[in-house]
């Protein structure tokens, strides 16, 4: 009775610093066997490679997320997270992701660029920030926060979020689930899984089919964009042979048709009448052009394990991965028929991981090797009806990539061990593109290409072919200290390094910047964290303190007319603190919360330009892209159990950040004030309520997202309107009510 006041009054505390009751993550989710119905939900993941592991043991940032704590927050892929996850922002670009964590990411997203946070699909990695959207499916998701070059190699810089399949279960289980919302939004999913009869083999089949209308009105039109129409399936077999070797074969695959929404939001007034009057509705847009963009993502692995003996296991997994996309959009954002741009884009990648893991006493060690091979077109035609000209591009790359790895976490004593690990990688970028204008004054790009080129003409670059290599190697180390204070109590400190490759300029405008591009960006990682369980594991409280030393950090800057390139800034230094909290004071009653500062600026930067200046100026001292100050959540949710017909709950979360800028220039410079790159403080706020029937078979759920209806921009863009010298923006979702029912069999 001492502890469970103890605990209450503690949490009581934390409410009153503004830790109000919302909608807690673990609650959707029944404690382990054997555990007591007031502990919290313990969890356990992949992050290290060497096999699951309890989050609270696991020395590594990390916020985890079952499948039905995604289903019962409406999470359906990656962007959802961002409200749930301390340090994470994401938006996107008629459909590439743009992904951030604790500032450090890439709004550099074409053909020729790489991400800085990688996405992990069970275990393969996810080239292209196009097939970032795809629904989870049946998937647990782990974001893990901070360099991971020593185990998932390049391009890892900020972190790494890890969607894992459910393994099959041995015995027959599924669930279908269907809902209905606003926005005409209709979704079925479900899956099933166990052992096929007769048989060794294990599967597990999900599937996904998702609807709703636009949620952005276009007043030029009277049509909308930012709709969604997708179908989604995931399979998995697995094939135990003997004691010892086990297969997995799986298989995915994603298609989506929609009216995409991307930076459609004008921000800044253009003197076009229609335009001008919505300024600052983010819920309609004018819009001249069709935006639409068509996906299909697929892929297929072969995971093989092989137990040598009790304390070695060797890992094999191979894949092949296919994306293809038409993306064709109104890329001046505006209700004049000033740009619209058409692009293609078909990748296919295959890549190998084999490792060794090997638990010997003291030492726990993982050695492997890894290599990919991506071969990626993307052609683009940019079109200028003012002017009757039309720009053709196309590029293609060639990338290949292997690494070498090893780690090993050495224990002193049952309570002290230290990690040293390292990866070498060698990477290859094969980078061509044809690159021309031509005059037809036609905006249709069939008879525009059939038309002669423009050569020494003011303003557009003659026509022109290039091929350039970048080759890069690097060393990404790790090494840390573990101390567990006691069995509930985990510190740790850590010095890792993360590399992100080197790139082409896609974007840019003459042949000598797109065949020189830019070079590799790293970062050193200095780390130290605690993770601890109170009261019985009542109350837990996991504390992380970074320091990132950046340098060379690749930022994408705009340029008149519609140019984009990339430029290697001199430095950065990113400071932050994080606090992740969840508590159970009574059995019905689940609280959390988390906070996160960032100090994110860069140390010296000269020569950033933006295009609203015709001057370059000095940026250092400025905020790095997508990097609030603060985030902070908090929620909880109550359940009410009844004797007889099962129990219902209710609840509620709340977000919120700080000013959030989306270019070096900050609010502006050089003179210019009132920059609209950026998206001032904001909260969102996210309610459910629903059943659960007493055998936890039937659930039925009314789930809301963004209750107040806030309007606001998740990026920016210094492009659009009539002489394309305005910014635009990406609007987030407005409010949304979702009725759903669900049963497991």
């Amino acid at each position: 009775m001492k502890h469970i006041l103890t605990t209450g009054s503690a949490l009581v505390a934390f409410g009153a610093l503004g830790f109000i009751p919302g909608a807690v993550r673990a609650q959707s989710v029944q404690p382990a066997t054997g555990t007591s119905s007031q502990q919290l939900e313990e969890i356990i993941v992949t992050a290290t490679k060497t096999g699951a592991t309890k989050l609270q043991q696991t020395p590594i940032a990390i916020t985890s997320f079952t499948p039905a704590e995604l289903d019962a927050h409406k999470i359906e892929d990656v962007r959802g997270l961002v409200e749930y996850t301390p340090g994470l922002q994401i938006s996107d670009i008629n459909g590439y992701a743009q992904l951030y964590i604790r500032g450090v990411g890439s709004n550099t997203v074409f053909i020729g660029s790489d991400p800085s946070t990688t996405i992990q699909v069970d275990g393969v990695y996810l080239a292209r920030p196009l097939a970032y959207f795809s629904d989870f499916l049946d998937s647990q998701v782990d974001v893990l926060r901070g360099p991971q070059g020593t185990l998932y190699g390049r391009n890892s810089v900020g972190g790494t979020i890890n969607i894992a399949s459910r393994r099959p279960s041995d015995t027959l289980t599924g669930e279908v689930e269907a809902s209905v919302g606003t926005y005409n939004e209709y979704s079925l999913k479900g899956y099933v899984s166990g052992p096929i009869a007769g048989t060794p083999l294990l599967f597990s089949l999900s599937g996904v089919r998702l609807s709703h209308d636009p949620y952005l009105n276009n007043v030029s039109t009277s049509g909308g964009i930012d709709n969604q129409d997708s179908y989604a399936f995931r399979g998995q077999l697995i094939l135990p042979v003997g004691d010892k070797f086990e297969a997995t074969v799986r298989a995915d695959y994603y298609n989506s048709e929609e009216a995409n929404g991307g930076d459609s939001k004008l921000l800044q007034p253009i003197g076009v009448p229609l335009d001008d009057s919505i300024l600052g509705n983010y819920h309609q847009i004018a819009s001249n052009a069709p935006d639409a963009l068509k996906l299909e993502n697929f892929g297929f692995a072969l995971d093989m394990k092989y137990q040598v003996n009790d304390a070695v296991t060797l890992k094999s997994l191979t894949a092949y991965r296919s994306l293809f996309s038409n993306d064709v959009t109104d890329s001046d954002a505006s209700s004049t028929d000033t740009t619209r741009a058409i692009f293609d884009l078909g990748e296919h990648q295959i890549s190998e991981e084999a490792n060794l893991n090997a638990d010997l006493g003291p030492l726990k060690l993982i050695a492997g090797a890894f290599y990919l091979h991506e071969n990626y077109r993307e052609p683009a035609d940019v079109i200028l009806p003012g002017f009757g000209v039309t720009h053709f591009q196309r590029p293609t790359l060639e990338d290949e990539t292997y690494a070498f790895y090893a780690q090993g976490e050495y224990h002193f004593t049952d309570q002290l061990s230290a990690i040293v690990g390292l990866r070498w990688t060698r990477e290859s970028k094969d980078y061509a593109i044809t690159d021309f204008w031509t005059f037809s004054g036609s905006a249709n790009p069939s008879i525009g290409i059939l038309a002669p080129k423009l050569v020494g003409i003011p303003g557009f670059s003659s026509p022109f072919a290039i091929s350039a290599t970048k080759d890069a190697q690097a060393l990404t180390p790790k090494f840390g200290l573990d101390y567990q204070l006691t069995e509930d109590i985990l510190a740790y400190a850590s010095i890792t390094r993360g590399f992100k490759s080197g790139g082409f300029d896609f974007g840019s405008s003459g042949p000598v910047q797109q065949a020189t591009g830019y070079n590799p960006e790293f970062l050193w990682s200095y780390e130290i964290g605690l993770k601890s369980q109170w009261f019985e594991n009542r109350l837990r409280v996991n504390l992380d303190g970074f320091y990132y030393d950046y340098t060379n950090l690749q930022v994408e800057l705009f340029t008149p007319p519609a140019n984009a390139f990339t430029q290697n800034a001199a430095s950065a230094a990113v400071k932050g603190l994080e606090a992740e909290l969840a508590g159970r004071p009574v059995p019905s009653l689940e609280l959390h919360a988390n906070i996160a500062y960032l100090d994110a600026q860069y140390d010296s930067y000269p020569g950033a330009q933006f295009k609203a200046s015709p001057m370059p100026f000095d940026a250092s001292g400025q905020y790095l892209n997508d990097a609030p100050k603060w985030t902070f959540t908090a929620g909880g949710t109550y359940t009410y159990d009844t004797d007889t017909i099962g129990s219902f709950f209710a609840g509620l979360d709340f977000h919120f950040q700080t000013t959030e800028f989306f270019s070096p220039a900050n609010g502006g410079v050089n003179g210019i004030s009132g920059y609209q790159a950026k998206q001032g403080s904001f909260g969102l706020l996210n309610a459910r309520v629903g059943w659960t029937s007493d055998d936890r078979l039937w659930n039925v759920a009314m789930i809301a997202r963004n209750l107040t209806d806030r309007q606001y921009i998740t990026s920016s863009a210094d492009y659009g309107g009539p002489g394309l010298s305005t910014i635009v923006g990406r609007p987030g979702d407005p409010r949304t009510f979702v009725f759903q029912a669900s049963r497991k069999f």
